[in-house]
């Protein structure tokens, strides 16, 4: 298939807004910015298209870190903390761009030119994605305080030969002085001014190599919680045999896994409060909880050729009466993968350490699957396979 990056790039970036939206409470399209003030500063450096979109790429992804962040902080708190960078790094290095010839971008997007950042490289030691997306990082930083164009230019001209070389300022000056770009900046023009502007690429791949790229988004999202730390995982690799015993083509045997890989990335915008939480959840922070599905489909309905992905990993807390969630689709809705993945998920749950119970037999577990077919909640076949599939 051909599998758009612009997209797939785009959608990321809403992921990161839902690692703001647990951080910071709301969104501020801080990465969205970043990311366009860094390929406007990268284009005066006269990079190639393939340059540019890496560019583009590492900037947006470049607080991936903060997935990892166990309580709410301000925005210049997570930029303070040299964990972030190493932990985005580490999410980055696998991710299907092309990266190879670039190394610790994320992990030096904090240094200043002087010396004085968190790993003490200066000048040259410093690649320039890193020195790019440190300046437009500390532009966008003074943007949302809401000072004027000229406090901000103000500020970064202090900043010359300290945080930024020399060349890095005089090159943000060049672009300062154009009107559309602080217009581009606005809320209501950042995601048009980004999807525009970025160079436009395309990979031919399987959905068996579109599976290998998943299974690090499901690391990400599984590192969120200790105790979740391989749902995502779990649920895949039991896609895979459910996959199998139903005998999908293999094209849909890897949908079905990679829905299974992504169907908890609105967990990422979910506070960690509620997600460890080890008592019964309030009415206010279930709700919160319950929205997880909505912000999973919001993500993968952009990606091209993920259709029956986005249904598969979005529809796992609907139920056949009716009685799901977020939309309350009833059989009639719902078709047959959907159905495994609504029943799987209860199951791997079910068989792993929660705050509020320790993990539970195969045999309890299916106790309480086998109550949710009567009910009208599960099909009956799928419940009746899972039984014999994975019976000790």
């Amino acid at each position: 298939m051909k599998f758009n990056l612009n997209k797939f790039l785009i959608s990321c970036s809403f992921l990161l807004d839902f690692i703001e939206i647990d951080i910071l409470d709301n969104i501020t399209n801080h990465c969205k910015r970043v990311g366009y003030i860094s390929l406007k500063i990268g284009e005066s450096f006269h990079l190639s298209e393939k340059e540019k979109f890496n560019l583009l790429a590492f900037a947006i992804l470049h607080d991936i870190g903060g997935v990892e962040n166990k309580k709410k902080v301000s925005k210049d708190e997570l930029e303070q903390a040299k964990e972030h960078c190493i932990i985005g790094e580490r999410s980055i290095r696998n991710f299907p761009f092309f990266f190879d010839q670039h190394k610790n971008i994320i992990l030096y997007h904090h240094e200043n030119y002087d010396g004085s950042g968190f790993f003490q490289k200066e000048k040259d030691e410093i690649p320039l994605f890193s020195q790019i997306i440190s300046i437009a990082d500390y532009c966008e930083l003074i943007y949302s305080s809401d000072k004027s164009r000229e406090e901000i230019i103000l500020e970064i001209k202090k900043e010359q030969g300290k945080k930024f070389s020399e060349d890095m300022v005089k090159k943000f000056m060049e672009i300062s002085q154009r009107e559309s770009f602080w217009l581009n900046l606005k809320d209501e023009f950042i995601l048009s001014a980004v999807e525009a502007e970025s160079p436009k690429f395309n990979l031919d791949c399987s959905y068996q190599q579109l599976n290998e790229v998943t299974t690090l988004f499901s690391d990400i999202i599984d590192s969120k919680s200790q105790f979740t730390k391989r749902h995502s995982a779990g649920l895949s690799k039991k896609a895979e045999i459910m996959a199998e015993f139903y005998n999908f083509r293999p094209e849909k045997k890897y949908k079905f896994i990679i829905a299974a890989n992504l169907h908890d990335l609105g967990k990422l915008a979910i506070s960690n409060s509620i997600l460890d939480k080890p008592g019964k959840l309030t009415k206010e922070e279930f709700y919160k909880m319950k929205a997880h599905t909505f912000y999973t489909r919001k993500v993968l309905e952009r990606i091209d050729g993920f259709d029956e992905i986005t249904e598969w990993a979005a529809n796992h807390h609907e139920k056949l009466d009716g009685s799901g969630y977020p939309y309350g689709f009833d059989k009639d809705d719902l078709d047959f993968p959907s159905q495994i993945m609504m029943a799987l998920d209860i199951y791997q749950a079910l068989r792993e350490d929660r705050p509020y119970r320790t993990t539970m037999s195969h045999a309890k577990a299916m106790g309480i699957l086998n109550t949710l077919v009567p009910a009208g909640k599960l099909n009956l076949k799928i419940v009746s396979d899972i039984a014999k599939v994975f019976k000790p």
